[in-house]
C-alpha cells in the first residue's frame, strides 16, 4: 500500500494533541503536516488511512416542508445553525461523551421532522421513512462505537491501523449515506405525482 515514501509515523504520546483522543490506538499517527503532506498521506498507510477512504438532513427538510416555503426556509436555517453549533461543540469537547452530546439538538430536530411526516402536515413518501430511520440509527451506532472505543479497548495496539472504533464509525456513517440515498430516491419518485394543496 505504500506507494510513496512516508514520514516517520508517531506513537500516541508523540502525536499532535488534537489526535490524542483514543489512547487505545497506540501507533501509526501522522505528524503535523502541511497541505502538501496531507495530500501525500493519501498514498501511504497510517492509522487514519481507512477513515479517509470511507467517508443529510437538508433534503429531508426540503421534502417534508415542501408545501410550506417559509417554514422550510426557517427550518433549513435552524438546522444549519444547529449543525454549526454541533461541530463547534464537538471540536472543543474535552471528552468523547461530550463530543457525542454535541449533536443532541441536531438529532432532536431530526426527530421533530420525522414526527411531522408521521403525524403532522409534513409531506414525503411513506416508503422513505424506514430508510431515514435506518440512516440515523447507523450514524448513532457509529457515534456510540466511537465513544466506547471498542474493539481496541479490549486489545490496545491490535487495532491501530484497521478496524478501530473510529474507522468502524466512518464505515457506519458511509453506510448510512447509502440509506439516505435510497430514502431520497423514494421521495423523488413520490414527488413526480405530488402537488401541494391549493392555499
Amino acid at each position: 500500500m505504500d506507494f510513496v515514501k512516508k514520514p516517520k509515523l508517531l506513537d500516541f504520546k508523540s502525536s499532535p494533541p488534537h489526535l490524542q483522543f483514543n489512547d487505545f490506538v497506540l501507533t501509526g499517527y501522522r505528524p503535523v503536516s502541511t497541505l502538501k503532506e496531507c495530500l501525500h498521506s493519501l498514498f501511504y498507510l497510517h492509522n487514519e488511512f481507512g477513515n479517509i477512504y470511507t467517508h443529510g438532513a437538508l433534503p429531508i427538510i426540503h421534502i417534508t416542508l415542501l408545501c410550506y416555503p417559509d417554514a422550510r426556509r426557517a427550518a433549513l436555517l435552524a438546522y444549519v445553525t444547529l449543525s454549526l453549533f454541533g461541530v463547534h461543540s464537538a471540536v472543543t469537547a474535552r471528552s468523547n461523551m461530550r463530543r457525542l452530546q454535541s449533536f443532541f439538538w441536531q438529532a432532536l430536530f431530526r426527530v421533530f421532522l420525522y414526527a411531522l411526516r408521521w403525524y403532522g402536515p409534513g409531506t414525503g413518501s411513506p416508503d422513505s421513512m424506514h430508510f431515514y430511520a435506518t440512516m440515523d440509527s447507523l450514524a448513532v451506532l457509529g457515534g456510540l462505537v466511537n465513544v466506547v472505543r471498542m474493539p481496541e479497548r479490549l486489545s490496545p495496539g491490535s487495532f491501530d491501523y484497521w478496524l478501530n472504533s473510529h474507522q468502524i464509525m466512518h464505515m457506519l456513517v458511509a453506510l448510512s449515506i447509502v440509506y439516505l440515498h435510497w430514502g431520497m430516491m423514494e421521495d423523488l419518485v413520490w414527488l413526480r405525482t405530488f402537488e401541494c394543496p391549493p392555499e
